[in-house]
């Protein structure tokens, strides 16, 4: 297992500002769609993953995650998916589902659970990859 390195962590950092900024596009783009609740949710999404971020850099030198190269290649590709595309999906459900993965995510990074974040990078990747419904 490897530190993160200050580079690493503020690049994860970055990677969690820019999935909330899609989460607030998506809510955005969806608003005359959600109900209050869906909207209340994502908006606590969208703080719950710029808090993830502050964490993470404020944490950054105890944090250790597994084959990190790997890791951080993987959450950099589907960061860039998400916020790519992310306000275009039309279903409601599924920005939800993806938020709420987001967010574990996060929570596993900041847990400094190695086998948890593995878990949550292909939660996210199947989540975000699965077909709408």
């Amino acid at each position: 297992m490897a530190n993160l390195t200050s580079d690493q962590a503020q690049q994860l950092s970055d990677n969690f500002f820019d999935l909330s900024v899609a989460i607030t596009d998506f809510r955005i783009a969806n608003w005359e769609k959600l109900s209050l609740e869906e909207n209340k949710e994502l908006g606590d999404t969208r703080y719950k993953l710029l808090k993830s971020g502050e964490d993470i850099l404020a944490f950054a030198n105890t944090l250790i995650m597994d084959e990190v190269a790997d890791s951080l290649g993987k959450i950099n590709t589907i960061t860039e998916d998400i916020k790519g595309t992310i306000k275009t999906l039309r279903n409601i459900q599924k920005g939800l589902d993806v938020a709420a993965t987001l967010v574990a995510l996060g929570i596993a990074i900041i847990a400094k659970d190695p086998q948890r974040i593995g878990k949550s990078i292909t939660s996210v990747f199947d989540t975000w990859s699965a077909p709408s419904v």
